[in-house]
């Protein structure tokens, strides 16, 4: 049933199944308390994450915390993991959970030491800084399914898993977050002109 589960969800986000069948071995052997399973694992997540994490906050050092962040509650929260289901769900509900957390705890950051102070070379660059900019003004109830299914490459289905939504609702919401980007991205090329 484990297998099946997993191959249905491999499918599902366009993962091979072999890939799929390893990580569940993967999350198997980590819930049974092998570190250098959970490590793997880690490695695997750990490009995904912290892009998600920089796309949310738009800061190098922050995401780095956050990303830790969320797998060290990966870690306390492996045993709660059920192996009938798919795991890249569960695990980026656990993701987009710890996100909104840490946005609620996190402390602003002062003016004069914005986003002008940080290190260009490394400040990693993705996309255009309007874009990036027109994603940290979404509001983060349309900001979190563009971040799980553009940048985390997670399907619409499992982004509605991920945040407890049905997939109509998914779909209305980066309906509404594609248009409120491309209104961002012509306001700001009028306003370059």
């Amino acid at each position: 049933m484990h297998a099946e589960a997993t191959l249905d969800a491999s499918l599902m986000s366009g993962v091979s199944s072999s890939q799929a069948l390893v990580a569940a071995q993967l999350v198997r052997q980590a819930t049974g308390g092998d570190l250098d399973a959970f490590e793997e694992l880690l490695r695997r997540l750990q490009r995904r994450v912290y892009g998600f994490a920089y796309q949310h906050l738009r800061d190098v050092d922050e995401a780095h915390d956050l990303a830790q962040e969320i797998f060290v509650k990966l870690y306390r929260n492996l045993g709660r993991y059920d192996p009938e289901r798919p795991f890249e769900p569960w695990f980026w509900k656990l993701a987009a959970n710890t996100t909104i957390n840490y946005r609620r705890k996190r402390v602003p950051v002062p003016a004069e030491l914005s986003d002008e102070t940080v290190d260009e070379a490394k400040t990693p660059r993705p996309h255009d800084p309007v874009l990036v900019q027109a994603l940290a003004q979404l509001d983060p109830a349309y900001r979190l399914p563009i971040l799980l299914h553009y940048y985390a490459d997670l399907s619409l289905e499992q982004v509605g898993h991920s945040l407890n939504l049905s997939v109509p609702a998914i779909k209305s919401r980066l309906h509404r977050a594609r248009a409120q980007l491309r209104n961002a991205l012509a306001e700001a090329e009028e306003g370059s002109r």
